[in-house]
């Protein structure tokens, strides 16, 4: 299938931009060009076959005075779209920043709490020893807690650990 677009891909170009300038964006619900001309496209198909809106257009042309009366109405609407663009865009950067705070909720431990340590093969994003290598290890005791989320641990024998972790690399041990 790669072989039939090798050297050629730059004729599909101009049909791949057109389609992402005028598809609709799922921040803003508008396309780029509705948002700089204040219209939507239309597409080459519906020029060569008139519809409605073609011809409507088409008996615009001949009455300019009243064209260019809508067309100034429809230019003073583009602000309030883009203002409600922005207001979308806002809100869909609150949601994504909702949803990342969410999932990287840190936990906070006290000293003394029994906690278990991400494997460091995990941390990494590497392959473990074996085919079923642990994900965590433990459990290890907090020997310090810092209020910026990191922590000293300890081996529950007493000895101590020497790096410091995050605490979003840590999750509560139950006995």
């Amino acid at each position: 299938m790669n072989q039939e677009y090798i050297g050629g891909w730059a004729t599909y170009l101009p049909d791949a931009l057109w389609a992402y300038r005028n598809s609709p964006k799922s921040t803003t619900w508008f396309s780029p060009f509705s948002l700089v001309y204040g219209t939507e496209v239309m597409s080459p198909a519906k020029v060569m076959i008139p519809s409605l809106r073609v011809i409507q257009v088409q008996k615009k042309e001949k009455e300019k005075e009243i064209f260019t009366v809508e067309r100034c109405e429809d230019l003073e609407g583009l602000d309030e779209k883009r203002e409600e663009d922005q207001e979308r865009s806002r809100r869909y950067k609150q949601r994504m920043t909702e949803a990342y705070v969410k999932m990287t909720r840190e936990g906070m431990f006290s000293e003394g709490q029994l906690v278990l340590k991400v494997v460091d093969h995990v941390k990494q994003g590497m392959a473990g020893s074996s085919k079923f290598p642990p994900k965590w290890e433990g459990p290890l005791m907090i020997r310090e807690a810092h209020a910026s989320g990191y922590y000293h641990l300890a081996q529950i024998d007493g000895k101590d650990l020497m790096d410091p972790i995050n605490g979003k690399w840590l999750k509560q041990y139950y006995a």
